[in-house]
């Protein structure tokens, strides 16, 4: 196989009464029809699917003997309709008719697959779901199927800065954005027009996410119910994405055979991982090679889960690949479990231990003060897009209600999905507690392990609104990230405690938002301890030899490059605390460049998030994007910004070319 691949734009694929734009990878070497793979998402494949982050798998997967198909999805790119509201069943309903009309080319062998990072993971769940003859298997990338996931977090906060400040914002942008190459596709550049003329139409996407709050009826119609896919799911995701808990339990729904791969990535392709880059794109196609071609790939001889253990503190190369038979939780019957009491002491163990925390017992009812400040998180998150280093957390640990272990005799190992349970008293109903896991080193050196936060009125989950008892101790179970890593002999576990974890999540005053401001009482006694619950094991050598590590290969390089080679960007991400009055500001920016065959695209954003450390109502957000594409038409550049606060949040769209106006749309809420 020489893998010589050709590349055909323009694509139109009739979906009910709209049509999709389309490109196709054709693997022009091999004899007769292939397998077909279809990538359906809301980025225009113009542009950033087929010259950006996509194109080196697109390639590689054509290369390997498959149609490749990179598909709009309707009411975006080239594509023609509207979209009224995200995440609604319609999104595996049209996704499932491009799936049929594949298998009936006469250049396909009618076996289809999907594959998708994130929007490209819900519309192949969506698909799969929705049972089209033709779809044998998928393989959904850091991808949630609850559509309120896309806005709110399990414990009922606004996604602030991944979704209300970046994906929001970009999305505003690309409502907007003229095609890159309307010459080749024609029947683009008549959709872009009609899309601008209804823009006015609807409420943004901003705007119907916080009207609905985290349990409003307008989720009700955007969960997928992915108890009906039948088809194999290899899926994927990462101890630093958003939404690894989610790939976790739509895993546990599905009745057909599944494999797990969760790395020590964010929001990005595991073959481009920071800490481990692997062989995924070879996975992937050997994947597909098993249910669409019947080749014996050995993908199901895999462990069922295959995670990454972080060694050395974590956010570093030091680790290990392990295969599972099956993803931990604090309620396994017999699992291994470790668990810490909150004491006046610190972290008090529960028993086997030959560290000294076992003799910090606690003997008799401690209650601790919880002051709330809103700028915790500011020296703790990692967001995605801009690949740091772990922060060192001990600024915001300061800030915290903070419990430490003395330095640990021997490694404590947490692989799974564990929870910090409270005993609190608060004098409001619906207050925030956020919990992070910190693993401290010899030198003291802070760095997040996981975290979880929640809402008073949520403690009991989304469906289940409840305010919290006000001044009486309360039961409040913090569920942390899944995640597996190792805290190694002489490191200290910290659980810090708090009310904020700025900007990753924001708790929006209002009639049905939370309460903030408030201290809270966190209470801790022999016969109802408040603690720190984990799956995992005390190892008894000072450097464990796990009897489950396999081996995960690199990157494969042999057809195709794993970057894309049209495509150049930084990312950039700044932190900062004004000592006199307070107010912290984290600010992420960031600039793509895709040079085309037809010209170009940039994409440039700075999104910049304040609170004041006195005033948790004083949380802001100022986002803007900036598009430009310059086609045989001339330069275009669209314009979106917004501002989101307490008291108001502010939409803006513009679409000039060569400096005249086309477009202008404001909102104000």
């Amino acid at each position: 196989m020489t893998g010589r691949i050709a590349r055909h734009e323009g694509l139109r694929i009739p979906v009910g009464d709209e049509t999709v734009s389309a490109t196709r990878y054709e693997p022009v070497d091999e004899a007769g029809p292939s397998p077909a793979l279809l990538n359906y998402v809301p980025y225009p494949q113009q542009d950033s699917i087929t010259y950006g982050g996509y194109d080196p798998l697109n390639r590689y997967l054509a290369a390997r003997g498959y149609e490749v198909v990179a598909a709009d999805m309707v009411g975006t790119g080239g594509s023609t309709g509207f979209i009224d509201e995200p995440f609604t069943r319609r999104e595996g309903r049209e996704p499932a008719a491009i799936v049929d009309w594949l298998a009936d080319r006469p250049w396909t062998t009618g076996k289809v697959g999907m594959f998708g990072k994130s929007y490209g993971g819900i519309t192949a769940l969506d698909a799969a779901a929705q049972r089209p003859d033709a779809l044998e298997a998928i393989v959904p990338i850091h991808t949630p199927f609850e559509g309120v996931r896309n806005a709110y977090t399990y414990g009922g906060l606004f996604e602030l800065l991944t979704i209300g400040m970046d994906w929001l914002t970009l999305m505003q942008a690309l409502d907007a954005k003229p095609p890159s190459d309307p010459s080749g596709d024609p029947a683009s550049l008549d959709a872009w027009l009609r899309r601008l003329d209804r823009l006015d139409d609807r409420d943004p996407w901003l705007f119907q996410f916080l009207d609905a709050g985290p349990d409003g009826e307008y989720w009700a119609d955007k969960t997928i119910p992915v108890e009906r896919i039948d088809v194999p799911v290899l899926a994927v995701d990462g101890w630093r994405d958003p939404y690894t808990e989610d790939t976790l339990r739509y895993v546990d729904r599905i009745d057909a055979p599944t494999r797990v791969l969760l790395g020590p990535w964010r929001h990005r392709m595991p073959h481009r991982g920071r800490e481990s880059a692997v062989d995924f794109r070879r996975q992937v196609a050997d994947w597909f090679d098993r249910f669409l071609r019947g080749a014996d790939t050995g993908v199901l001889d895999h462990p069922p889960y295959r995670v990454w253990t972080e060694r050395e503190g974590g956010g570093t190369r030091a680790g290990v690949w392990r295969g599972l038979d099956a993803w931990p939780t604090i309620d396994d019957a017999g699992a291994d479990r470790i668990e810490y009491a909150l004491s006046p002491d610190g972290l008090a163990a529960d028993g086997d231990d030959d560290s000294t925390a076992t003799a910090r017992g606690l003997s008799e009812p401690a209650a601790f003060a919880c002051e709330p400040d809103p700028t915790v998180g500011l020296a703790s998150i990692e967001p995605y897009g801009a690949a740091t280093a772990p922060p060192l957390t001990n600024d915001d640990d300061a800030r915290t209600l903070a419990f430490d272990t003395e330095p640990l005799a021997r490694p404590v190992e947490i692989t799974g999905t564990g929870e910090v349970e409270l005993r609190v008293e608060s004098p409001v109903p619906d207050p925030v507690v956020a919990v992070r896991l910190v693993d401290v080193d010899p030198a003291g050196r802070g760095r997040m392990v996981t975290h979880g936060a929640v809402r008073g009125a949520f403690r009991d989950g989304l469906g289940s609104r409840d305010p919290l008892p006000t001044n009486e101790a309360t039961t409040l179970a913090v569920a942390l990230e899944p995640t597996s890593h190792l805290f190694e002999a002489g490191h200290r576990i910290r659980v810090a405690i708090g009310t904020a974890l700025f900007p990753e999540v924001a708790a929006i005053p209002g009639p049905d938002g939370p309460s903030l401001g408030e201290p809270l009482t966190v209470r801790s006694s022999p016969a109802a301890p408040s603690r720190l619950r984990l799956p995992g094991r005390r190892h008894a050598e000072g450097d464990p030899n796990f009897a489950d590590a396999i081996r995960m290969a690199g990157p494969d390089e042999e057809r195709t490059s794993a970057r894309a080679e049209r495509a150049t960007g930084s990312a950039e991400w700044e932190t900062s605390r004004a000592h006199v009055s307070g107010r912290v500001r984290a600010t992420k920016s960031g600039e793509k460049r895709v040079d085309l065959p037809h010209g170009a695209f940039v994409a440039e954003s700075t999104h910049e998030a304040t609170v004041d450390e006195d005033d948790p109502a004083s949380i802001a957000a100022r986002n803007a994007h900036r598009l430009t594409v310059e086609n045989d038409l001339g330069t275009f550049h669209v314009d979106a910004t917004s501002r989101i606060s307490p008291s108001e949040c502010l939409v803006r769209t513009t679409v000039a070319h060569e400096g005249t106006t086309l477009y202008e749309g404001e909102w104000i809420r």
